[in-house]
């Protein structure tokens, strides 16, 4: 394990490689959590200190808002000029983007990162054109406020009750090189404000009473911090698994708290949650998921889950892991994500039984590594007993089983009286061998241990001396028995292992194909642009091909969306996706006599305006027998998938199915539905 975590991640390394590049511009952003607080102007001042080294600087394109201290900083700065468009008889000023290009200077400053540009434009938003300008080696430096990244608009919009309609992925701030963090007290924004620094007075009044609320920019500052800091977290994790550093660094606190299917998981993860609250700390709530097992069944399963669901109410990020070794599997996870501190819980059996079972805690106890670790004590119950574990699985007797594996036994006898001419008696009992392991792969454990007795009981019977007792004189015979029993209850457990990994390995592929067949089915769909390309000029008949395509697309869609949420979890299902009215119209069912009533229907459309999970095992409107999946494109809410089944019953991999199976949805019908 010591050697795996000392190798370095390629994907990590071509990472470090990537920010290396001399080909390509670096990216630096001044970023700021609100209009005013002096991103344009912080990206000028730097721009004077680089000019005053010598580096060619330019402005690409710079918006000042008429302030005076601002247009001051554009003298003796070299300016493109901007390119005119028309649009709709109105001319307006874009960035010439083949003017920089062909100017091409060591820094180039374009503000408004989340501008959308005028139609006629190369692109249609600008840090599509900043993309273009790193390609071609230049370094840009430009400025955008928290609101405007796509992760964060949702709690923007929440805090601030305003939804930026100009917005960019993450993915971009993931290229930056340098995040220069522009940040003022909130006071002093609201007195630039009332000064008509930012707005003139009549709009700065307004945005006081309404944006610019001191809760409100106290919520936006640290949506910024936490947007650098998961950054910065990001890139020392690539830098770590680049250089293959083990780690952990104590740059930040980060904590991780192992679960099992035990009642006292909820107690666990409420201990854990203090302890990330007290260190302010990102943490997470991990279940080691054995190979081989599918899930765990009855009491087991109701642990499992009400523990996720409450680790997740209580903001931990949910990680399943797969793994015989327990405790490897959380090193493991602990070093790769650069974890300070493990929480897991004090068994309840004595200290003697822990040491000879090699249990988890035992072992992390003794593992080296910098981890700081946290032995929680469960709250016992009255009677002071830990509850029994789930009761194991039944083993089933089949007398056809061991009557196969009798035959084969019989079979190799005769093999060997036959051999025993030809070479020394004492090797024939390996020969037994043989069905010990097709018993074991065919029949499991108990059968391959009663065949590798029987073999040799077969054997000492009917090829040691003296023949045909079960007494052994020969101490070289003896030795051969012992060796030949202990041989081959080590293979039957080997095959078992073999078995139980194969099976893991199945349930990945049923998984992996389930996806790649939806995507298949998907693909075999006409694209929108295929099917406009084919029609004339947009006629009134044209209109009316598009609503009945348009009808046929989404129908073939929720079908196969409800057949393959059906794959993943059993029950009845359906798929509403929005009608040309803006409410939500049943596309599909799992079963023609599936009942939806009013009330389900008020559930499915909070829903599908909050974009958010509701209903039946959820903290929204649980009393229904359905819960509803919101299917989101990048921009909205498209439609909702509902399932007769209570949320907080869905184990985690069911969960990540489900969102992948929507995902792959919302690809497919978006274009469809905005058509409506």
């Amino acid at each position: 394990m010591e050697e795996k975590d000392l190798r370095s991640d390629p994907d990590a390394l071509l990472k470090e490689i990537e920010k290396d590049d001399a080909k390509k511009g670096r990216l630096k952003i001044f970023l700021g959590y609100a209009p005013g607080v002096g991103k344009t102007f912080a990206m000028l001042n730097d721009a004077h200190v680089l000019k005053k080294r010598g580096i060619d600087v330019v402005v690409g394109f710079v918006e000042t808002h008429k302030r005076a201290d601002t247009e001051l900083l554009l003298v003796d700065l070299e300016v493109i000029p901007r390119k005119m468009i028309d649009y709709k008889g109105i001319s307006i000023g874009e960035m010439d983007l083949d003017a920089v290009l062909v100017r091409h200077p060591a820094v180039v400053l374009v503000d408004e990162l989340a501008h959308t540009n005028v139609e006629g434009s190369r692109h249609p938003k600008r840090y599509q054109d900043i993309e273009e300008l790193l390609e071609q080696g230049i370094d840009v430096h430009t400025t955008v406020n928290i609101q405007h990244f796509e992760s964060m608009n949702d709690a923007v919009a929440k805090i601030t009750s305003v939804r930026m309609l100009e917005t960019l992925p993450d993915t971009f701030f993931d290229l930056a090189n340098e995040v220069q963090v522009i940040d003022i007290p909130w006071e002093e924004l609201t007195q630039r404000l009332k000064e008509g620094k930012v707005y003139i007075p009549e709009q700065a009044l307004h945005a006081i009473d309404n944006f610019f609320q001191r809760g409100n920019l106290f919520a936006l500052r640290e949506l910024m911090l936490t947007l650098v800091a998961r950054k910065m977290d990001s890139e020392l994790l690539n830098y770590m698994r680049a250089k293959a550093i083990p780690g952990p660094w104590p740059t930040s606190d980060k904590l991780v708290v192992c679960i099992a299917a035990s009642p006292y998981a909820k107690q666990l993860i409420r201990k854990a949650y203090s302890i990330a609250k007290d260190v302010h700390a990102e943490w997470y709530a991990v279940y080691v998921l054995p190979s081989g097992f599918t899930e765990p069944s009855g009491k087991a399963k109701v642990y499992l889950t009400d523990a996720l669901n409450l680790a997740e109410e209580l903001g931990a990020k949910i990680m399943t892991l797969s793994g015989d070794d327990v405790a490897d599997e959380i090193i493991r996870f602990a070093r790769e994500n650069n974890i300070t501190q493990i929480v897991i819980g004090k068994p309840l059996r004595s200290a003697l039984i822990e040491f000879f079972k090699r249990s988890p805690v035992s072992r992390l106890l003794y593992a080296s590594s910098d981890f700081e670790l946290h032995l929680i004590t469960p709250t016992v119950g009255k009677k002071g007993k830990e509850p029994s574990p789930p009761p194991p699985r039944k083993i089933v007797f089949k007398l056809s089983d061991y009557l196969m594996t009798l035959v084969m036994i019989a079979i190799i006898t005769l093999v060997n009286a036959v051999l025993q001419n030809f070479v020394d008696p004492s090797s024939l009992v390996y020969i037994y061998l043989i069905a010990t392991i097709v018993s074991a792969l065919l029949f499991g454990v108990w059968p391959s241990i009663f065949t590798s007795i029987f073999s040799l009981l077969t054997y000492d019977f009917f090829f040691t001396e003296p023949k045909y007792s079960f007494l052994v004189k020969d101490p070289k015979e003896i030795i051969n028995v012992l060796v030949f029993l202990f041989t081959a209850i080590i293979v039957g457990q080997l095959v078992k292992v073999v078995k139980k990994q194969n099976v893991a390995l199945q349930l990945r592929l049923e998984r992996v194909v389930l996806v790649e067949e939806m995507s298949r089915e998907f693909l075999i769909l006409p694209p929108l642009e295929q099917l406009v390309e084919g029609l004339a000029a947009f006629s009134q008949e044209t209109m009316n091909t598009l609503a009945f395509l348009r009808t046929t697309i989404l129908n073939d869609i929720s079908n196969l969306t409800t057949k393959y949420v059906q794959k993943v979890i059993n029950v009845p299902c359906f798929v509403l996706f929005r009608a040309k009215g803006g409410d939500l119209q049943l596309w599909s069912r799992s079963s023609p006599d599936l009942e939806i009533n009013q009330n389900d229907m008020a559930v499915a459309h909070w829903s599908f305006s909050h974009g958010e999970i509701s209903g039946a095992g959820t903290e929204t409107l649980p009393s229904i027998s359905y819960c509803f999946l919101p299917i989101k494109s990048q921009e909205e809410t498209i439609g909702v998938v509902g399932i007769k089944y209570e949320f907080k019953n869905l184990l985690p991999e069911q969960r990540r199915i489900l969102g992948t199976i929507s995902n792959l949805t919302s690809l497919a019908a978006s274009r469809w539905v905005r058509i409506g």
